[in-house]
């Protein structure tokens, strides 16, 4: 648990953290899919959990991304704009695979992944999973080592 946990019990960084763990293991098996899938999660995960360390967490269950939660350019647009203001505590969180993402295929992910049949070659799946192990590290595992989580 983190100090992030909303009132519902979500806690998106301990998510990114096991999806990635999920997605890694999967890859290892080349289940190409699952592991795009996943890493498609984590950086998700990520990236909410950076806006709600710059924001703080909402009242109730009212979650500032509202319907466009699952959609990974909007996300880090947001991300961005917050942190570009002065003072922002979470701009140190925005490393290079952060700040690229939309210039990754990862971009493209969406949950509608899941009712596809097989279509991820290992390559791409491998790249993802490599941007999702790069977005992590630049925010969930930087706040744990900053002691902000």
């Amino acid at each position: 648990m983190t100090r992030l946990q909303l009132a519902n019990g979500d806690d998106h960084p301990d998510a990114a953290h096991k999806l990635l763990l999920d997605a890694k293991a999967l890859l290892k098996e080349e289940r190409s899919d699952g592991a795009a899938y996943l890493s498609g999660y984590v950086v998700e995960c990520a990236l909410k959990s950076v806006w709600l360390l710059e924001t703080g967490l909402p009242a109730g269950n009212m979650m500032p991304w509202a319907k466009q939660g699952h959609n990974l350019t909007y996300l880090a647009n947001q991300i961005s704009t917050l942190a570009s203001f002065a003072g922002a505590k979470t701009a140190r969180y925005l490393g290079a695979a952060t700040k690229s993402l939309s210039s990754t295929g990862i971009i493209a992910w969406t949950p509608n992944m899941r009712y596809r049949s097989a279509m991820m070659p290992l390559a791409d799946s491998q790249a993802w999973c490599q941007t999702a192990d790069g977005v992590f590290h630049e925010t969930i595992h930087q706040m744990r080592l900053d002691g902000v989580l």
